[in-house]
């Protein structure tokens, strides 16, 4: 009775379910290499499981059978590869292109930028970074000129020694003494090179295991994810079930809601980048618009990822300023219709974060988990805020915040 009447402690179960939370987020953090492919194969199979569904509730042509969940989903990363594969067809010229172009307009222009280099070096002659400079150019020309000195007095074969160990290194070849002088550099050189080649190879094997565990297992879970789904339901303690549900279900409703809506939201900014960036006559504007845009993804990351690159690219191209602010205001106005009008109508207020917390989720989710951390903060974040809304509903209900 004692133990029952612990357990039903708010207070109690609340330390228990931190402590577990504790445990899972310990766990996930020592086990973040093995489960970055799972991760990210089970929120593919996460969000293209709606359409896998669509596909295998359609009938078959001349037949009222349906289409089988494996062509459902063989259709669907047919689907996806041939869509890649468009993409990748039309952007890998237009970049190759605009690299060329972007070279040339360098080589062009160099004495223009080695003039306009020199005349700021000149300018900043008598400050202290010019000082600076100076002194590190002078050791570096030290440096090369004795260099040259060393090399031409072994070239005339000068020697400080005997004439005997002189007849002895006569007798030796030139190849052999400068190896002898150069062995501890060789060797640590070739086990450099060793150690570099044994981590290489066994990374890129990591990378290729890793690769095909994603694939299986994204399959796997796009085949069997409404079982393991109607599986766990199933395992739920029938007196909280309905609740368990419900709760479950609010997480998924944000969970989905930011997901396709983050995706068409990266879209339609992928579409404002594009034209405003080709009308300026930016090269490489699609591959900028598409950085940008689903860099978004992120929030706050793709705008970065999207101006910078625009910035230095329009400075190479047409070095004033009126491009460099056309190239902001094409960002900016996306920036402004994505917040008042793109995300609203799409996401709406679901989710319902404050922008401070998306940024502590970002930080916190990116220093944990690395990289993974930084796509999952905000789904993170949405999960965590309906735990704490459903913790706020239980504690109003308590006797300590009533009163009694």
């Amino acid at each position: 009775m004692e133990k029952q009447k612990l357990l039903e402690n708010v207070w109690i179960r609340a330390l228990a379910i931190l402590c577990v939370l504790a445990l899972f987020f310990t766990l996930c953090y020592f086990l973040k290499g093995i489960l970055i492919s799972l991760f990210l194969a089970f929120t593919i199979a996460y969000i293209f499981d709606p359409v896998a569904d669509y596909f295998s509730e359609k009938k078959l042509f001349f037949s009222k059978k349906r289409v089988p969940r494996g062509l459902a989903i063989a259709i669907l990363l047919t689907l996806v590869l041939l869509i890649m594969g468009g993409l990748l067809t039309y952007t890998v010229p237009k970049t190759v292109s605009g690299i060329q172009h972007v070279g040339i307009a360098l080589k062009d222009r160099y004495p223009e930028y080695q003039a306009k280099i020199e005349k700021v070096i000149n300018g900043y002659r008598d400050t202290g970074f010019g000082v600076l400079l100076k002194s590190q150019l002078e050791t570096e020309e030290g440096g090369e000129e004795q260099t040259e000195r060393q090399q031409s007095k072994s070239r005339n074969g000068k020697s400080d020694g005997t004439g005997k160990s002189a007849g002895l290194e006569n007798k030796i070849p030139k190849p052999i003494l400068e190896l002898k002088k150069h062995i501890p550099q060789v060797m640590n050189m070739v086990l450099g090179v060793v150690k570099n080649v044994f981590y290489s190879t066994f990374g890129f094997f990591g990378v290729i295991v890793n690769i095909i565990v994603f694939g299986v297992v994204t399959v796997y879970l796009l085949n069997d994810f409404n079982t393991i789904v109607a599986k766990g339901n199933e395992l739920l303690p029938s007196k909280k079930k309905e609740k368990i549900v419900d709760i479950m279900s609010r997480i998924d409703e944000n969970l989905k809601a930011f997901f396709r809506g983050q995706v068409m939201v990266c879209a339609i900014l992928s579409i404002i980048y594009g034209i405003g960036l080709t009308v300026i006559g930016i090269p490489m504007s699609f591959l900028l618009a598409f950085v940008g845009g689903f860099g978004n993804m992120i929030p706050y990351v793709g705008i970065g990822l999207g101006l910078i690159p625009a910035i230095i690219l329009a400075f190479i191209q047409y070095q004033d300023i009126t491009h460099i602010l056309l190239v902001g205001l094409v960002f900016g106005t996306g920036q402004f219709l994505e917040g008042t009008v793109i995300t609203p109508k799409i996401v709406g207020d679901k989710l319902g974060l404050n922008p401070v917390a998306i940024i502590l989720s970002i930080l916190i989710c990116g220093e944990i988990f690395g990289f993974l951390g930084l796509l999952l903060a905000v789904p993170i974040a949405s999960i965590v805020k309906v735990l704490i809304d459903e913790g706020i509903v239980k504690y109003r209900e308590t006797k300590l915040y009533k009163g009694g």
